[in-house]
């Protein structure tokens, strides 16, 4: 009998080791990474560490609080990140554009954002163009595989396509291309640093809504929970851009 309760004993130990292992994993949360594109301000990473900071990092993060995931970043580029999210599980690129050719590869979560797509020029450049087919001639900068790259482009105009706007920004002031292709919300942060350099807007192209694009095979759980993470920042105030 002894012997026979001390089996019992060790196995009933190692049976409690099991539970509070189990209990353990449930509570971890799960980890979602978000891949983010440079844009001044709202996420800038290190050139060593690639720690990515700004302002988007701590309202990221309480996304992930609060749809009940830990948010790992990562920066990224637009045409690297599509592959990357399409391709890794529980990944999602923050802040892309929605499109008809995009809607299938990505589950989708937002609105994040609304801004005006613009073309910007040199402050001392004193041309004036009236509408895109004046641009014929003229070099332009865009991201690679952006939005506005493909509005060029079903325009017929060439695109020099690179891979961050920051990129594009130094080419532009470097008279390396006359026009730079992008969105009111990255110039926002662009043109407020101390240092900014002296554009003007020469053209609008449209509006721009982002979302977050994640995983094909997202659990619809955990894009429920973001959803509703989302509406509650929007709800705070935190995407300020956001109008009805």
């Amino acid at each position: 009998m002894k012997v026979l309760r001390m089996r019992l004993g060790n196995w009933g130990g190692a049976l409690l080791m099991l539970l509070l292992a189990g209990s353990v994993a449930a509570a971890r949360a799960e980890t979602l990474t978000l891949l983010v594109m440079e844009t001044p301000g709202l996420f800038v990473s290190h050139p060593k560490t690639r720690v990515v900071e700004g302002r988007g990092v701590p309202v990221f993060t309480r996304l992930g609080a609060l749809a009940g995931v830990d948010v790992r970043f990562e920066p990224s580029v637009t045409a690297r990140a599509m592959r990357d999210a399409e391709q890794h599980p529980n990944t999602c690129i923050v802040g892309l554009a929605r499109t008809p050719e995009r809607e299938a590869h990505f589950k989708w979560a937002g609105l994040l954002a609304r801004s005006r797509l613009v073309l910007m020029a040199r402050a001392t450049d004193s041309r004036r163009w009236a509408d895109l087919q004046a641009l014929r001639g003229l070099r332009i900068g865009a991201i690679r595989q952006s939005v506005v790259a493909g509005r060029l482009h079903a325009a017929g105009l060439p695109v020099e396509e690179v891979a961050s706007d920051a990129i594009s920004l130094r080419m532009l002031m470097a008279e390396r291309i006359d026009l730079w292709a992008t969105s009111d919300l990255t110039l926002r942060y662009e043109l407020a640093r101390p240092d900014a350099p002296r554009l003007r807007e020469a053209l609008e192209l449209g509006v721009l809504e982002s979302f977050l694009a994640c995983h094909p095979q997202l659990d619809e759980v955990l894009l429920t929970r973001l959803n509703a993470a989302l509406a509650q920042l929007v709800r705070e105030g935190q995407f300020s851009t956001v109008k009805p």
